[in-house]
């Protein structure tokens, strides 16, 4: 394995495997040794007639399994639980910042009324103009994402942090990821690491070369995400090292860990992920995830009209 490190929830999940099978076989034992003590206060040894030792075995496997099915499902709805919590946490987030966005648009029409009063039409025009570029980007995200809540959130989310940082940032989406079959926790790890990923890398160029992208696509059997910087570029002798773990081009201890958990991430949803970086397009990572048919099949599915 040349020294992989598992992801920290792979490791967690192999290691809670590893103890509840160690559980069911001490189960088991307990239950039979119960079994065997019963017996014996009772004057006789139970376990030593073929069929009540038969019957011991049987009752205390079903017995085991019965309590392992019961343990599945409380890790089952935790998980779930989690899920839950995440959705509610990014549409509290995305409410909230369409509250931000009526209160700016009110502004914005006292101002449009105010050019109109003075007879300001020109100005008052293309005031409407920048209002409406400003307000177009947001909005367009929200709707093509109303069943991913958690994943227009995060891209809103980055927005607002690369016009903080005078980042040119563009999102162009042409899927609403129905059939996405990757967990939503999962798929916010991958795509946050690489916006980050790309918007670190942009701080340390010119301002007017700061430009990020973002696209969506959906193919026949896949998903496409691609995360471009148009500067810096990523050396040839590098590219393939960007994915291992600790490799990085800056200074700092927990620097190098980012883009090994998103191919980690990737590969256990037998997903694929690769890195190009040239003079015309700049730096762009590519991620194809395949597409759940179930899914798909599911949401093609229309009632008959009444």
């Amino acid at each position: 394995m040349g020294g992989l490190r598992l992801p920290f929830s792979t490791r967690c999940v192999l290691l809670l495997n590893l103890v509840l099978a160690q559980a069911s076989l001490l189960l088991f034992i307990g239950l039979l040794q119960g079994v065997n003590v019963f017996g014996f206060l009772k004057g006789r040894s139970l376990l030593s007639t073929p069929k009540f030792f038969l019957g011991a075995v049987f009752f205390c496997g079903l017995l085991t399994i019965a309590i392992l099915r019961i343990l599945g499902k409380i890790v089952e709805a935790e998980s779930e639980a989690r899920i839950n919590r995440l959705r509610y946490q990014e549409t509290r987030q995305l409410l909230d910042m369409l509250r931000a966005q009526r209160h700016d648009f009110l502004n914005h029409l006292q101002v449009i009324s105010g050019l109109l009063q003075i007879g300001r039409f020109e100005t008052a025009r293309n005031y409407i103009g920048q209002v409406n570029q400003e307000i177009s980007r947001p909005s367009n995200v929200f709707q093509n994402l109303l069943h991913r809540p958690e994943v227009a959130g995060l891209l809103l989310r980055k927005m607002e942090q690369a016009e903080a940082s005078g980042v040119s940032f563009t999102v162009n989406l042409k899927t609403d990821l129905t059939s996405l079959g990757v967990p939503p926790l999962d798929f916010i790890r991958v795509l946050g690491n690489l916006i980050d990923n790309a918007l670190d890398a942009v701080s340390s160029v010119p301002p007017e070369k700061r430009r990020v992208r973002v696209e969506i696509s959906e193919g026949e059997h896949f998903y496409e995400i691609r995360v471009n910087n148009f500067r810096p570029l990523i050396p040839v002798r590098n590219l393939q090292k960007v994915f291992q773990k600790g490799f990085t081009t800056k200074k700092g201890k927990n620097e190098g860990f980012g883009l090994f958990i998103v191919k980690s991430l990737v590969e256990k949803h037998r997903g694929k992920i690769r890195v190009e970086s040239n003079l015309v397009e700049g730096t762009t990572f590519v991620v194809s995830f395949p597409i759940h048919s179930c899914s798909r099949l599911s949401s093609q599915v229309k009632l008959p009209s009444a």
